[in-house]
């Protein structure tokens, strides 16, 4: 079975990444920031790859979609 794929950037989700505010990363001259959301309230997982957040995939989010279950 395969990775379910990101929806942001079709990349598959075989690393997912646990930081809500992502990163500062050095371009060779100055720091740029790499960030997972473009609003405070971020979801905490976020694609290795593509760097943006994974709300609807994090498992503890109550309203994510890979929560449904049937009865």
């Amino acid at each position: 079975m395969n990775a379910p794929d990101c929806p942001n950037c079709g990349e598959p989700l075989d690393v997912v990444l646990d930081v809500p505010y992502g990163y500062w990363a050095w371009d060779g001259d100055r720091y740029v920031q790499r960030f997972t959301g473009d609003r405070v309230d971020v979801a905490p997982w976020a694609c290795v790859k593509c760097l943006r957040e994974l709300r609807s995939f994090h498992p503890q989010d109550v309203t994510a979609t890979s929560l449904s279950t049937t009865s």
